[in-house]
C-alpha cells in the first residue's frame, strides 16, 4: 500500500542518514589509539559493540509484546537494528577505504552487505546484467548510479518490509519470550552482517 511504503521509506532514509565526517573521525581516532591493529580486527571490534546494542533493542521492544503492538514494535526494532548495522558498516567501509564517502550516494551502498547479496543480485537482474559478470563490488558500483538508485531503493524497501513482517510475526507476538527471541535474533544477524561487510568491503 502506498501510504505504508511511504512510511517505511521514511524510516529507511533515517536508517541510512549517517554523518560521514563523524564516522571518518571516529575511525581515525581509533587507528591513532591502536596503530598496529589490522583492518579486520578493527571491523570486528566495531561489530562487537553493534551486536550488544542491537541485542538490547530486540529485548526491550519484545518485552511488552502483544498482537496489537507487534507491527510498530517490529518496525522500531528493525529500524534501530538496521541503523546500528549501517553505522557499523560505514565504519567498515571507511576502515578499508578512507575515501568511501567521496560519492554522495555511497550511504545506500552500505545496505548491500546488510540485506545480503540477494538484494544486489535482484538489482543487477533488473539492469539486465547476466550472472556471468559476478556479484563483485566493482560490478555493483558500476550499475548503482543515479539512474538506478531509485530502483535500488525500491528493492531495499521490499527487503526492509519483509524484515519488519518476519520480526512482527516471530518475535513480537509473545509477551516476555519475544524479547529473548528478538535479542538473540539481532545478535546473530549483526554477526552475519559483520562477515558480509568484511568480505564486501575488504575484498575490493
Amino acid at each position: 500500500m502506498p501510504n505504508e511504503d511511504a512510511a517505511l521509506m521514511k524510516v529507511l532514509e533515517w536508517v541510512v542518514d549517517i554523518d560521514p565526517p563523524a564516522v571518518i573521525a571516529s575511525v581515525q581516532a581509533e587507528r591513532k589509539n591502536k596503530p598496529n591493529i589490522s583492518n579486520a580486527k578493527l571491523v570486528k571490534r566495531t561489530f562487537s559493540k553493534a551486536q550488544w546494542k542491537a541485542t538490547a533493542a530486540g529485548i526491550v521492544t519484545g518485552l511488552p509484546s502483544n498482537p496489537w503492538v507487534a507491527l510498530p514494535a517490529a518496525t522500531t526494532d528493525v529500524a534501530i537494528t538496521l541503523k546500528t548495522e549501517v553505522t557499523a558498516a560505514a565504519r567498515a567501509a571507511v576502515i578499508y577505504n578512507e575515501n568511501f564517502f567521496d560519492d554522495e550516494d555511497a550511504k545506500w551502498e552500505l545496505l548491500i552487505p546488510i540485506f545480503g547479496m540477494n538484494a544486489s543480485s535482484q538489482l543487477l537482474r533488473e539492469m539486465g546484467v547476466r550472472g556471468g559478470m559476478g556479484l563483485t563490488r566493482a560490478a555493483i558500483k558500476k550499475y548503482l548510479s543515479k539512474e538506478t538508485l531509485k530502483a535500488f531503493k525500491k528493492i531495499m524497501l521490499k527487503y526492509f518490509g519483509l524484515k519488519v513482517t518476519q520480526k512482527g510475526i516471530i518475535t513480537k507476538t509473545l509477551p516476555i519470550i519475544g524479547g529473548g527471541i528478538g535479542g538473540v535474533w539481532n545478535y546473530i544477524e549483526v554477526g552475519r552482517v559483520k562477515k558480509r561487510s568484511i568480505k564486501y568491503f575488504g575484498d575490493n
